[in-house]
């Protein structure tokens, strides 16, 4: 079996090679710290940009579809420009007792056939 001892030969330091080190090993842990503070700031921004990325084309349709479902109710209420139209029947407007409220009274041209036992 060989010696450990004779393997390992014990070399003296340089001059001021001790503090060199010393201050290399520390001056490279400080940079290591501000890197390592920067990772987790980093990761959190970019899944951020991940999930908005993900989201935001959900968020943009449901909107969409909000107008538009809102703009066909404001249409289906606005009164018309001239007046009812009714093309094969007559239309009849009722008094009303809320001034906002207006009713009519519509019926088509041919009677309807119910289909069914009477």
């Amino acid at each position: 079996m060989h010696d450990p001892d004779r393997l390992f030969i014990d070399l003296p330091s340089p001059p001021g090679g001790l503090q060199r080190l010393q201050r290399s090993l520390a001056a490279g842990h400080q940079v290591t710290r501000r890197r390592g503070f920067w990772i987790p700031i980093g990761a959190a921004f970019a899944t951020s940009l991940l999930a908005l990325a993900t989201l935001l084309p959900g968020v943009i349709a449901q909107q969409r579809q909000t107008d538009r479902l809102i703009l066909a109710l404001h249409e289906s209420i606005a009164p018309p420009a001239h007046g009812i139209r009714v093309v094969d029947g007559a239309a009849i407007e009722l008094p009303s007792g809320n001034p906002a409220v207006r009713l009519y009274l519509v019926q088509s041209a041919a009677p309807a056939t119910r289909a069914g036992p009477d």
